[in-house]
C-alpha cells in the first residue's frame, strides 16, 4: 500500500527560505497541531512542551479506517507529525504549513521554541545527550520486552528490568546527583530531559513491566525527585488531571496489556 505522503523539502509554492522565515515568527503568532495515536508513548513529550509553553495548539488522533487505508498523510507512514502555520490573517504565509516528523526531531524543536534546552549551546548539548539517552530507554523496551515471543516475554522483562533499567537507573542517578540532586538535569531550571524523563517513567506505568518498574526507579532518589518536580510544574499538573489526559492513560493502558503474557497480566 502506499500511504499519502506530506510534503516534506523545499518546492516552489513554499520554499526553504521561506520555510526559515516562518520559523522566525513569535511562538504567539503560531499554531500547532501534533497528529499521533490516541496514546501516550512518543507523542507525550511534545504534548507536555505545548501545553507547558501554553501555545495554541491542537492534538489530533488518525482514524482506524483511514490509516488502514493509507489515506491519513504522513512524512515516513510513522508518526507523530507536527504541522505549522502562522495565524496572522494577513500573514505572507497564509495556507502554507511547516511539517516536521519524527518525535526526537519534533520535541527538540518544541523544547527549542519554549525555552527548555538551557541558557547557553553547552547546556543545551547536555540536554539533548540526556534526553537521547532517555529515548532509547523506552525503544529497548520495546525490542527487547515487546517485540519477542510471548513465551519469552517474562524472561525478557526479568533481563531487561536487571539489565538495561537497572544500569539506567544507576547511570542517571550518578549524573543526577552531580548536578546537586535538584530535581532538574542541568542548572537549576526545567528541561527537555526533566519532562521527558517525567513522560518514560509514566509509559512504563502503563506497559507489562508495571509495578516493578515504577519500584526500579524509586530506588534512586535522585531520578525519582526529577519525575515528582516535573509533576508540580502548575501547567503539566493541570494537563494530568485533565479528562484528556486521563483518556490517552486508559487507552494506552488498554492497548499494551494486550502485548502481555498471560503472566503479566496483574501487573500491567
Amino acid at each position: 500500500m502506499t500511504r499519502a505522503k506530506l510534503d516534506f523539502v523545499s518546492n516552489s509554492s513554499f520554499p526553504s527560505s521561506h520555510k526559515v522565515e516562518l520559523l522566525k515568527v513569535d511562538n504567539k503568532d503560531l499554531s500547532f497541531t501534533l497528529t499521533y495515536w490516541e496514546l501516550c508513548a512518543a507523542g507525550s513529550t511534545s504534548r507536555e512542551i505545548l501545553v507547558y509553553g501554553k501555545a495554541h495548539y491542537e492534538f489530533t488522533y488518525p482514524d482506524n479506517e483511514g490509516w488502514a487505508k493509507g489515506t491519513i498523510p504522513t512524512v515516513f507512514s510513522v508518526l507523530p507529525v507536527l504541522k505549522i502555520k502562522d495565524r496572522r490573517p494577513s500573514s505572507t504565509f497564509q495556507g502554507k504549513e511547516l511539517v516536521l516528523a519524527e518525535a526526537s526531531v519534533i520535541d527538540t524543536f518544541l523544547a527549542g521554541r519554549f525555552g527548555l534546552l538551557g541558557e547557553n549551546e553547552w547546556e543545551s548539548l547536555a540536554i539533548k545527550t540526556f534526553y537521547s539517552n532517555i529515548h532509547y530507554l523506552r525503544e529497548r523496551y520495546f525490542s527487547s520486552v515487546i517485540i519477542v515471543p510471548p513465551e519469552l516475554r517474562k524472561k525478557a522483562r526479568e533481563d531487561y528490568l536487571n539489565g538495561s533499567l537497572t544500569k539506567f537507573c544507576e547511570d542517571h542517578e550518578y549524573h543526577l546527583k552531580a548536578n546537586g540532586s535538584n530535581g532538574h538535569y542541568v542548572g537549576n531550571k526545567l528541561s527537555l530531559a526533566d519532562i521527558h524523563l517525567s513522560n518514560v517513567i509514566h509509559f512504563f506505568a502503563t506497559v507489562p513491566l508495571g509495578k516493578m518498574a515504577l519500584d526500579r526507579f524509586k530506588q534512586y532518589e535522585s531520578l525519582w525527585k526529577v519525575k515528582e518536580t516535573v509533576e508540580k510544574v502548575p501547567e503539566i499538573a493541570e494537563w494530568r488531571q485533565s479528562a484528556t489526559f486521563k483518556g490517552l492513560e486508559e487507552a494506552t493502558l488498554g492497548f499494551y496489556v494486550n502485548m502481555a503474557g498471560p503472566e503479566d497480566q496483574s501487573e500491567a
